[in-house]
């Protein structure tokens, strides 16, 4: 059937047409007496435990590979059963990512919500008399004068900051309530939950299976240059979310708890809050460590002046040894993207869509540079005549490189034998 595609052209084109149509009339019949807002989310309720299947195998796959290439094909024994080191590697990786969930759920979100509590409470108490009062003493000690509208100005300018900080914080408990609910309420029946986990084991236990499955649809249904260049884009996003976007996750992770303990030791004020902010904002490359200090050292100015100073330093040298020592061990050259592209993502991105702007524009712009250059050299080389050459080459698998020394020696052989 694919031979026929291949050399008949209208008969490609009459069968993609054919099903078009059939979809588009089978479509119609099932929605023509039902409402858009009716029918989205009874399509979004039966398609829930494949979605939440889809989501869970994709946050899972990179630490099933990782744990099985790296750690248990190092062994002999695991190298001649490979399903036992999937298996063993996939239940670990799930079991990890369940006690992520019920430690996020059960004790860091009401940690949080209870600092941000605290610090409304705190804020609320704040008498700027008594601020102003302190000052006059301090700038009268240094023989430093301030005129009485310059105090008004700052002073102003405090209750501002106070209001705008009290208003941000009240939406944290009610955000993190929020989405709770919603989880909980899209994962309330327990059959759903159930059956995207089933989904995700299936669909990482065969993963090479649907991914084989995938390509041969792909080259089935377009020519074998398209089926390449969607093939192509395709392990492009792929690389670029999973090595930039799960690899930071995993920098931030690291990132706040190492800033929480030092927190706690140190024994700074709202340990959890801090370090929520400093892991969260770590996500955005360049501008995240700026972004998380400022509210943090302010927070901590307001509670505690004297800490301040102590806490500027252990973010400093934390964002240095995140900079120099683990961004690059986790994260590599894992975007291919120069810093001036980066910042452009991250402004760009944060300009259209805010905060999850600045998230994902570093890699949904690594894959667009990506794709532009590509075609940029693709041209350039057309034009030129010049034969387009990869600056990289992926490095061989083991079986393909044991495969090219037997053909190279078969191939001595024969000129040896001719010769």
């Amino acid at each position: 059937m694919n031979n026929i595609f291949r050399h008949n052209t209208n008969i490609k084109k009459s069968f993609y047409t054919l099903i078009v149509v059939l979809i588009a009339i089978l479509f119609y019949r099932y929605t023509e007496n039902m409402e858009i807002s009716s029918f989205l989310p009874g399509i979004f309720k039966v398609m829930a435990p494949f979605i939440i299947g889809a989501i869970t195998a994709y946050v899972l796959n990179s630490g099933m590979k990782g744990l099985e290439e790296k750690v248990l094909l190092r062994f002999k024994f695991f190298q001649k059963r490979k399903k036992w080191a999937r298996t063993i590697s996939l239940t670990i990786s799930l079991m990890l990512l369940l006690g992520v969930i019920l430690g996020i759920i059960g004790y860091i979100v009401p940690e949080i919500i209870q600092s941000a509590q605290s610090v409304i409470e705190w804020l609320g108490k704040i008498n700027l008399d008594d601020v102003r009062e302190q000052a006059d003493k301090i700038l009268t000690r240094y023989g430093i004068e301030i005129t009485e509208s310059t105090y008004n100005t700052i002073i102003g300018s405090i209750r501002k900051f106070i209001d705008n900080i009290t208003d941000q914080l009240k939406y944290i408990p009610d955000m993190f309530s929020k989405v709770v609910a919603h989880v909980i309420s899209f994962a309330s029946s327990a059959i759903n939950v159930i059956i995207g986990i089933m989904v995700a084991i299936y669909l990482l236990s065969d993963k090479e299976f649907f991914i084989e499955r995938g390509k041969k649809t792909l080259y089935l249904f377009f020519n074998d240059n398209n089926a390449k260049v969607i093939i192509d884009t395709v392990k492009k996003i792929n690389s670029a979310f999973n090595g930039f976007f799960l690899g930071k996750a995993i920098d931030s992770l690291i990132i706040g708890i190492i800033f929480y303990i030092g927190a706690v030791i140190m024994q700074f004020p709202y340990p959890s809050l801090c370090a929520l902010v400093i892991g969260i904002t770590n996500m955005i490359p360049y501008f995240g460590p700026f972004i998380g200090a400022v509210p943090v050292v302010v927070l901590i100015i307001l509670t505690e002046p004297v800490k301040a100073l102590w806490c500027t330093i252990f973010i400093v040298c934390l964002q240095q040894f995140d900079g120099i020592i683990l961004g690059p061990k986790i994260l590599g050259d894992s975007i291919g993207m120069k810093p001036l592209g980066v910042i452009f993502s991250i402004i760009v991105g944060g300009a259209v869509a805010g905060p999850l702007g600045m998230f994902f524009g570093v890699p949904i712009f690594a894959v667009v540079f990506t794709m532009f250059e590509d075609a940029v050299d693709k041209v350039y080389s057309k034009k030129k005549g010049i034969p387009l050459v990869k600056a990289e080459t992926a490095k061989p698998s083991p079986e393909k490189k044991e495969k090219h020394e037997k053909i190279a020696q078969k191939d001595e052989s024969d000129n040896k034998n001719n010769g």
